[in-house]
């Protein structure tokens, strides 16, 4: 089974992953756009871009980390956000391709060994929050997804500035059978999938990654 996934932004991972194969074997690289280009422009470009890897890969599900409903970054973040998924899921729907949705917190806990926490560093806050707190802990998940997949094998780009984007869309592949389905029109296919997964001895290799995750 090939599975697309995609760490959607204005420089998108994505990697494709095949089931009948070790995670080593994952392609993963990044989809970048003009520094200065609209959003507009973006989402034009961003369906192309898929459906070039479309093509390339013939994926059998694309799976897509959950769009941002309101994010720190702001309103102009979070519209980014929510025009680059919708680009994308209408380009694999008019494949008729199945495809769902995964949570950040879903691919981490799976991901990662059971009761992980990354390291952390102290950022200064601009003005105090509600608590009247001045700094908060920022979880450094992007360098520990990056050090998960260097450990696992997995190729990711050379420029560290874009590695996270790749290594994000490696780990959200692998755990693509947590995925949320949205269109009713997949959940056959989506359930055959999951069947077909459970219904396979899963190789030592993977052993430790899927202790304790079930379908």
């Amino acid at each position: 089974m090939r599975i697309l996934s995609l760490d959607i932004s204005k420089t998108a991972g994505f990697a494709c992953y095949d089931s009948d194969r070790h995670i080593s074997a994952i392609k993963c690289d990044v989809l970048e756009f003009p520094e200065k280009a609209t959003i507009e422009y973006c989402a034009d470009q961003m369906g192309n871009k898929v459906k070039a890897l479309i093509r390339e890969f013939k994926p059998d599900f694309v799976v897509v980390e959950t769009a941002l409903k309101m994010s720190p970054g702001g309103t102009k973040a979070t519209i980014v956000s929510c025009m680059l998924h919708g680009a994308v899921l209408a380009t694999v729907g008019n494949f008729s391709i199945p495809w769902g949705t995964i949570a950040p917190s879903t691919w981490r806990s799976i991901f990662f060994a059971q009761g992980f926490k990354p390291a952390f560093k102290i950022v200064k806050l601009k003005k105090p929050d509600k608590l009247g707190r001045t700094e908060k802990k920022e979880y450094l998940w992007k360098e520990a997804v990056v050090a998960q997949c260097e450990l696992d094998g997995i190729k990711l780009p050379s420029r560290k500035t874009v590695s996270h984007n790749a290594a994000e869309a490696a780990a959200i592949a692998i755990c693509w059978h947590k995925s949320e389905i949205h269109a009713g029109r997949y959940r056959p296919a989506f359930q055959g999938f999951l069947e077909r997964r459970n219904s396979r001895a899963v190789p030592s290799a993977y052993a430790d990654l899927f202790t304790g995750a079930s379908a």
